[in-house]
């Protein structure tokens, strides 16, 4: 069993300082998110982080970066730069020799904007992005996305399920954010339909109003989650995606103990 947490916890450090603090921290696995990794200030060169995950002996996956981009957007610059971006992202989890990277679907620019446009551009990005990682052998793993938000066009398996299928994509792994879900009996329900395509996790509590909040700081049964995740026989990272204040140190080492609790 291993556990990881993402580079966006020490989003505001250098990456190859939180590369250090996380496995001080006793972390398996780091999350490499793309925007910390290409950051001016505080990212580094692929050569460098390689180099920083053999010296601390982390495995790593990839996110895709998030930041002031969309795939799906109406304005086809912005699309096309945006599905750039996510390509790059597949070389540096190829090149690093990543378990996988997480891809996140795109939303709509307004609830205004119509459902068979904006579909269309979602099948165009994603069918791209996945016949790409798999020519450069990476595995892609979608995931959900927030499903209060009504711009959000992919929230549950049902989504995800008719995106792969319309993609023609015969591989469908995704990345299950439990915290997007807001619900535990809706994560239960995702857990039982997405099953053997569950490929890695996004690990943190939440409410009806919040999300990745720390472990016992919401009102998910993160113990029945977990024991539903064995049951559907997860076998991928356990990845905590939660907000430390301050980019606090001990409090990290807190969230992995609380972590890890959930198992005993």
């Amino acid at each position: 069993m291993l556990f990881g947490v993402t580079t966006m916890t020490f989003f505001y450090r250098p990456i190859l300082e939180a590369l250090e603090i996380i496995a001080k921290c006793g972390f398996d696995c780091v999350e490499i998110w793309a925007d910390h990794a290409w950051d001016d200030g505080n990212g580094a060169s692929t050569g460098e982080i390689k180099a920083a995950l053999a010296k601390h002996n982390l495995e790593s996956t990839v996110h895709c970066p998030i930041m002031d981009i969309s795939i799906t957007s109406p304005n086809k610059g912005i699309r096309e730069e945006s599905i750039r971006q996510t390509l790059l992202a597949i070389d540096l989890a190829r090149d690093l020799g990543s378990r996988l990277i997480v891809i996140h679907p795109g939303s709509t620019f307004s609830p205004l904007e119509l459902d068979q446009t904006h579909w269309g551009y979602q099948v165009e990005a994603i069918s791209r992005i996945l016949a790409y990682a798999k020519d450069q052998g990476v595995l892609a793993a979608v995931e959900n996305m927030d499903s209060d938000k009504e711009i959000v066009s992919v929230k549950d398996w049902d989504d995800l399920n008719r995106l792969f299928k319309d993609c023609g994509s015969a591989e469908k792994w995704v990345t299950l954010d439990i915290t997007h879900l807001r619900d535990t009996e809706k994560t239960l329900a995702f857990i039982k339909a997405a099953g053997p395509h569950l490929a890695h996790l996004h690990l943190s509590d939440g409410t009806a109003e919040k999300m990745h909040l720390r472990i016992g700081q919401g009102e998910l049964d993160l113990k029945r989650i977990v024991a539903a995740l064995q049951a559907a026989h997860y076998q991928g990272i356990w990845s905590l995606e939660c907000y430390i204040a301050e980019n606090n140190e001990e409090k990290l080492k807190a969230e992995l103990a609380q972590a890890k609790a959930l198992f005993v």
